[in-house]
């Protein structure tokens, strides 16, 4: 386990929070922006991304652990590539078995997913440092197996 910040979580947060403004509960925008600060239990991680202009497929592996394959909407530079980084979530076991949905941040910075449930209640982030030319937002479903 890690507990050592990738990227500064406040700045992952303003992220998530830019890209789902208005499209989110704002008490739920709230409960998430503020768990993606405070998380205190890191999984060193690693995944890919894969975009093809409007369609994203996402994998994150937790070592040790499950490996996360989501599929999402959006838009984004078309590309490719390697992530490594670290899942930060209050419950893995939670995390694991409740995954339905995903959002993405893919900066020039960093690349981000938060794993929500089925009534979108956030569940932990991954975070990475950006590897890939991909950028973009989006969002779609996926789980951990």
């Amino acid at each position: 386990m890690s507990t050592t910040p990738t990227i500064d979580p406040a700045e992952i947060a303003a992220g998530f929070k830019s890209s789902v403004e208005g499209k989110m509960p704002a008490e739920q925008l709230q409960v998430a922006t503020t768990a993606m600060q405070t998380a205190a239990t890191g999984y060193a991680a690693n995944g890919s991304i894969a975009s093809l202009l409007f369609y994203m497929q996402v994998q994150v592996q937790i070592k040790g652990g499950k490996t996360f394959d989501g599929k999402a909407g959006g838009i984004g530079l078309p590309g490719g590539g390697a992530l490594f980084g670290t899942v930060y979530t209050d419950d893995i076991n939670r995390l694991y078995a409740n995954t339905k949905s995903f959002a993405f941040q893919a900066t020039p910075v960093y690349f981000a997913v938060e794993f929500f449930d089925g009534n979108h209640n956030y569940l932990g982030t991954f975070q990475a440092g950006a590897v890939s030319i991909v950028t973009g937002t989006g969002g779609g479903s996926g789980h951990w197996s």
